[in-house]
């Protein structure tokens, strides 16, 4: 873990050296990459390119623009895979690259809350890379999906540009906020997920048993 972080931040100091036109292809491909490869810290990624704009080394419509596209196109990308293959296509893949839990916390959320989860998938930590899965699964109308993941992806990434340009060179606070805040929601979306879960298992559970007692015979009392 050590080495990814050594790693992880001689790129920041290659990408900010790097010409501005490179710099809006990486963080496309940073952003894009996110909703794929959810390890990947896509949202460090636009909070430096916030910074990275801030100084003046890149304009900020143009890297805005690159990041917000980059993080809708992801999410759609990772919906129509699961819109033409289905669930499971994605629990073949679940040993070696994910946690099949995460995608039951996303259709846990997609129960509950229909598809307005789409909606604020990008403030949900881990699981929102699952949001759009789960999305392609139950064959959520695309345009539906498409608007939603506009506004989402909008509201979101301009949550963390604004406070990229407001730190300047402190911008690695933000990125530690937002790991407290990604740690502390995932541990209450499992929390919420797990009572759910219980939930229905206890309400399918007392169904049968009322049914079982509804079907036994006055010969048999």
């Amino acid at each position: 873990m050590e080495y990814f972080g050594q790693q992880w931040d001689a790129f920041l100091v290659y990408l900010s050296a790097a010409p501005p036109n490179w710099i809006h292809f990486f963080l496309f491909v940073g952003a894009f990459m996110e909703n794929i490869i959810p390890p990947i810290p896509g949202d460090t990624l636009i909070v430096f390119g916030a910074y990275l704009a801030g100084i003046g080394v890149i304009e900020v419509v143009p890297t805005y623009f690159a990041m917000w596209v980059g993080s809708a196109a992801g999410c759609l990308t990772v919906y129509t895979v699961a819109y033409a293959t289905g669930r499971e296509f994605f629990l073949r893949l679940e040993a070696r690259f994910f946690d099949e839990s995460h995608l039951a916390t996303a259709e846990s959320w997609f129960e509950r809350y229909g598809s307005h989860v789409v909606l604020f998938n990008r403030f949900l930590p881990t699981v929102r890379a699952f949001v759009g899965i789960v999305a392609g699964i139950i064959h959520m109308h695309p345009v539906r999906m498409t608007l939603y993941v506009a506004i989402g992806t909008f509201l979101w990434n301009s949550l963390l540009v604004y406070f990229g340009l407001k730190v300047g060179e402190n911008w690695q606070i933000v990125v530690d906020v937002l790991r407290l805040y990604n740690q502390t929601l995932l541990i209450l979306a499992a929390t919420g997920a797990a009572i759910y879960f219980g939930w229905k298992y206890t309400q399918r559970t007392r169904a049968k048993s009322n049914d079982g007692d509804s079907g036994e015979s006055p010969e048999d009392s």
